[in-house]
């Protein structure tokens, strides 16, 4: 397994939890009939902690929080070795969101006010570390933009435009929300299905620039930019 490798796991994972979650949902009856993404019928996680598919979102989702602390570390060295600098921030917000998401996964399905509260604070911390350790990695990369060469930039690119829209689909929830329209609740869940969708695809991104610049377990990249 190299690296590249790494990156792709913490894309797929994700959403292979999350949307099985809601079909196991489905086929047991306890979810509603929609596309969370378009109608936000339901969250991810009540997606997630009803009926069996309970089992199969921790069962994925534990391991990929340790994932995800192996994937900051080497996203932080290939980072060091691209820009000449130590990005030490974009490995803090990232393995800081990775031990959120064990929060969230370790209190979901419990009952009570508590373990509810640490879901809520582990889910959101998980989604702003996680988005904080993304929007730095770009400005990183942005930084030395002019060294990289085209197939590299299209990928920052792409990462880029992951982040604005995700941003702009969280400010229209919070528009909606503060407005307290009847559907603010559809949209919050659509806006989570959504955002989760995005921030995957960041690391899909990295694994093509990983794979790109030849990125090893001798944590060297063996091809000049």
């Amino acid at each position: 397994m190299q690296p590249k490798h790494i990156a792709w796991i913490v894309f797929i994972i994700p959403i292979i939890a999350a949307n099985g979650a809601y079909l196991i949902g489905r086929i047991e009856g306890v979810a509603f009939e929609c596309i969370p993404y378009i109608h936000g019928c339901t969250s991810i996680s009540r997606a997630a902690r009803l009926g069996s598919a309970i089992f199969l979102f921790r069962g994925l989702m534990m391991p990929i929080a340790v994932f995800l602390l192996a994937f900051w570390y080497l996203h932080y060295h290939w980072l060091r070795q691209i820009t000449g600098k130590r990005p030490f921030h974009v490995l803090f917000s990232g393995s800081i969101g990775a031990l959120f998401l064990v929060l969230y996964v370790d209190f979901l399905g419990t009952e009570g006010d508590f373990y509810r509260f640490m879901r809520e604070q582990g889910i959101l911390f998980y989604f702003a570390f996680t988005a904080l350790a993304q929007m730095f990695s770009i400005h990183w990369l942005h930084r030395v933009s002019g060294q990289l060469d085209s197939y590299l930039t299209r990928c920052l690119n792409g990462q880029a435009l992951l982040i604005i829209i995700a941003w702009l689909i969280a400010m229209v929830q919070l528009t909606v929300k503060t407005l307290d329209l009847s559907w603010s609740g559809a949209m919050e869940n659509a806006a989570a299905w959504n955002v989760s969708l995005l921030m995957s695809l960041f690391y899909a991104f990295t694994a093509l620039m990983w794979q790109r610049t030849g990125y090893n377990w001798t944590l060297n990249c063996s091809r000049k930019l």
